[in-house]
This record gives structure tokens, C-alpha cells and sequence, in this order.
């Protein structure tokens, strides 16, 4: 297995954004058009949430938001769990990416550089990491 690092993963891929006040039927159809499942809504050139498919179909449609009317902010989720460039992918999976997440901001400096996504992580990562997860829990249920 080689070893990568969040910057490797997000190498040159472009950061999808919206503004707080877009609406969500563009925002559904940004994502389409990119494909991809979550966009970082920012205002000033700061994250102010990520706003994800599920967002639009739970939080929006519903509960019988206009998709034409209701914006980003009434369904994004706010501040959220984020994670900088320079962590290691066990730190990503850590901070329940794939567990509670599916996506995750990515930081540097405290400027967004990009979302990463639970399909982004190589399967041998995730492996390796559920088996920890296993082995500290089981070492922590003996008592030691």
C-alpha cells in the first residue's frame, strides 16, 4: 500500500462553493452539473457550511421547502467538523467521516481548500482503521 496524505488526494481538484443566500434548485443543479455530492457554502471567503444531497432532500424538499425560494443557509449544515490539509487520512476517518459524514471540509490556514469525500479515502485506509477501531475497543472492554 502507498502512502498518501489528504493534499495528494485533493491535488488539483476545483472547490465547488454557493453563497448562503443561493437557492437550492441551483444548488441541485451545480451539483449535477459537477457531480458531485456536497458544496461548501461560503460568504466573504469564509466556510460558513457544507451543504450536501442529503441537506436538499431531508432538511428541503421534505419538508416542503420551494426549492426556488428556500436558500443554502435554511438547510446547510453550519460549522462544520472540518479537517486541515496537512491531517492524516486516520484523523479524517477519526472525525467520522463515513460514520456521521460523508463529506468533509478540508482546511489550510483557516481557508477552505477543499471537501473531501468518504469515496475520496482508499479502501485499504478504511480497512486498516476499522480494524484499530476494533482492536482498541475490544483492548478497552478487557479492562487494560
Amino acid at each position: 500500500m502507498s502512502t498518501t496524505t489528504l493534499r495528494a488526494l485533493l491535488a488539483n481538484r476545483p472547490i465547488h462553493t454557493v453563497s448562503p443566500d443561493t437557492p437550492l434548485r441551483e444548488v441541485a443543479l451545480k451539483m449535477a452539473q459537477q457531480r458531485v455530492g456536497a458544496v461548501a457554502v461560503t460568504a466573504g471567503g469564509t466556510l460558513r457550511g457544507i451543504l450536501t444531497e442529503r441537506d436538499i432532500v431531508f432538511r428541503g424538499v421534505a419538508q416542503g421547502l420551494a426549492s426556488d425560494t428556500a436558500t443554502a443557509d435554511q438547510v446547510m449544515t453550519p460549522d462544520p467538523v472540518t479537517v486541515d490539509i496537512d491531517d492524516a487520512i486516520s484523523d479524517a476517518l477519526a472525525a467520522k467521516l463515513g460514520d456521521a459524514f460523508r463529506h468533509l471540509p478540508v482546511m489550510e490556514n483557516g481557508t477552505l481548500v477543499g471537501i473531501l469525500s468518504f469515496r475520496d479515502i482508499p479502501a485499504e485506509y478504511v480497512m486498516m482503521f476499522e480494524r484499530f477501531r476494533e482492536m482498541s475497543s475490544a483492548h478497552a472492554d478487557d479492562g487494560a
